[in-house]
């Protein structure tokens, strides 16, 4: 057998980008040191891949618009943002997913497929192609597929539906031919070689995806989702077994994060911050994992809580003290035109941005920070809704609820679980009324309603995870958020709901690959962000009216933050006034 074989200059660290391709018109014009060159193994691809995988998904797309649609971040500028987008940047993300990440793991499957020696090499490229066309398709809809990554500039657009069948019998596939005896990458940037982990991550993926397209296609979702749940001894079983893609110490290695916000020493109109709905459901129900995700305040708000006076159950007193956590509503401290506030009420006004709590900077602004692809916390509450659907399962939804709590306090060194699952809408069977969000219009109160508390806890599990937490809204739409009160001025709306998927690249796509470019627009029905895909949540859903509510401004974000007595200020060493 005859190999094509690719050549690149190689570097030392795994995670340089080995084999990469330039911004072009032409998916095969390839980037190369003309003077230095060395045969490009599948692991020095692979390791290629995998960073570039992790740049724009982890990084740049994250940042710029995953985070916010998940409601991670709060008041972040920018169009994406701001529920728009730039086209440039569009076809910049196209171009990283199709030619830097796609094309080059597509050289693995290509030029090794046909030699047994790389067998588990090959399945594990077809593996990450089923990842990353997995956040293609979920992100923009129907998209290139079968003609793609042939070199050719025109490219015919497949369905949903298509796409999602052959991925996840790639996924089915590969999982069934990993040899745990056979060829290894020797250079293995997610599980260092482990072929029973890549099995796992394989089987657990299809679960995952099986799972998010449950709603617009629940034949294909149910028969690929009971077959991984009836392996569930090959899924991710601890957080030992976490899929993580991780930056490096070295500065070309660095973390999105760090080079973009600590390095350069980004201004504090630029950094991300909280969003305060997020925050609300860590400090509605006292969750431990709140200090191990959320740096306090460099300048700490004053607010105004009623609390019993030390020694009493009846009498209650007036203090004031700072609250060292505060987010950032969505749309900052905007609200909708209409309904005539006085912002002269709104605790927001005129606050600097340094008021505001950032994500933990050694977790989410380490130069070597780590982005999660899938956790065993995250595994146990898609395991939860799969026996709920009656996909199988050797436990209840119940249990598999509280051991995907368990993990993730586990991931992240939290104490208190026992107590944390014991509180009221936290507890399966139980509700809880919440606090109320800076408007008064959504809550952090929890229902009876098991869906509800999967997904409430999915949430609070996977932060930084804004593209699986984006997809899962779209799906159930169970998560009390607000949308968009401060849209781009592009937009010409008063404020933007979630949108349900992000444009076509009219640059590129309009201009190389325009007649597909165009069929896959009539198809869809249009190419703007509210053009829903079938994946999500159609049927008993409309957005939100906010211009008819009436809304109440409120402080209960801090409400009892320490507790509700006197006594409990005292006993955390605060200082407080009685007003």
């Amino acid at each position: 057998m005859k190999k094509n074989k690719k050549y690149v200059s190689l570097k030392l660290s795994v995670f340089i980008i080995l084999f990469s391709t330039s911004c072009t018109k032409d998916f095969e014009e390839i980037n190369t040191n003309e003077y230095i060159f060395n045969e490009a193994s599948p692991s020095a691809l692979f390791a290629g891949v995998v960073k570039n995988t992790l740049d724009l998904v982890g990084g740049t797309m994250n940042d710029q618009l995953y985070n916010t649609y998940a409601s991670f971040y709060g008041g972040k500028g920018g169009q994406f943002n701001r529920y728009f987008y730039t086209e440039q940047a569009l076809d910049q993300y196209w171009r990283r997913f199709y030619v830097n990440i796609l094309k080059n793991n597509q050289d693995i499957i290509d030029s090794y497929s046909d030699d047994s020696n790389y067998s588990n090499r090959v399945s594990i490229a077809k593996i990450w192609k089923s990842y990353v066309y997995s956040i293609l398709v979920s992100t923009f809809g129907p998209v290139p597929y079968q003609e793609a990554l042939q070199g050719e500039n025109a490219a015919a657009y497949d369905s949903e539906e298509f796409i999602y069948t052959d991925i996840l019998a790639e996924l089915k596939t590969a999982f069934e031919n990993i040899d745990a005896s056979g060829d290894t990458l020797a250079q293995d940037p997610i599980f260092d070689g482990d072929l029973d982990k890549w099995k796992k991550f394989a089987n657990s993926l299809r679960l995952k995806i099986a799972l998010r397209i449950s709603e617009g296609f629940p034949v294909l979702a149910q028969q690929h989702g009971s077959d991984a749940m009836a392996n569930e001894a090959n899924l991710i079983g601890s957080n030992a077994e976490n899929a993580v893609m991780k930056w490096g110490l070295e500065q070309e290695n660095w973390s999105f994060n760090y080079s973009r916000y600590v390095f350069i020493e980004a201004n504090d109109d630029v950094v991300p911050y909280m969003n305060l709905h997020f925050l609300l459901n860590l400090k509605t129900y006292k969750d431990p994992r709140l200090f191990k995700l959320v740096e306090p305040s460099n300048d700490p708000i004053t607010i105004t809580d009623v609390v019993f006076r030390s020694g009493s159950t009846t009498e209650q007193i007036t203090v004031e003290y700072e609250l060292p956590y505060f987010g950032r509503p969505l749309g900052g401290n905007a609200g909708v035109e209409g309904w005539g506030l006085n912002q002269n009420d709104n605790i927001l006004n005129g606050l600097a941005n340094r008021r505001f709590s950032r994500p933990k900077l050694d977790l989410f602004m380490a130069q070597d920070m780590g982005y999660n692809v899938i956790t065993y916390s995250e595994i146990n509450f898609i395991k939860a809704e799969a026996q709920l659907k009656g996909w199988g399962g050797s436990k209840s939804a119940e249990q598999y609820y509280y051991d995907g709590i368990e993990a993730s306090f586990q991931q992240y060194g939290a104490i208190g679980v026992t107590e944390y699952k014991n509180r009221d809408g936290i507890q399966w069977g139980t509700t809880s009324v919440g606090d109320r969000g800076l408007f008064g219009l959504v809550t952090s109160g929890i229902s009876n309603d098991p869906l509800d508390k999967i997904t409430r806890q999915r949430w609070l599990a996977s932060y930084n995870q804004g593209h699986d937490i984006w997809c899962m809204q779209k799906r159930t739409r169970k998560l009390p958020l607000i949308d968009q009160f401060a849209p781009d001025g592009a937009t010409g709306l008063d404020y933007a709901p979630l949108p349900e998927r992000m444009v076509y690249p009219p640059l590129s796509e309009g201009g190389l690959n325009n007649a597909a470019f165009q069929d896959a627009i009539l198809n869809l029905g249009g190419n703007t962000l509210y053009n829903p895909l079938q994946m999500n949540k159609s049927e008993d859903y409309s957005p939100v009216q906010w211009e008819t509510l009436v809304p109440e401004l409120n402080q209960d974000f801090g409400t009892n933050f320490y507790g509700d007595s006197e006594d409990d200020l005292i006993a955390e060493g605060i200082d407080y006034t009685i007003i």
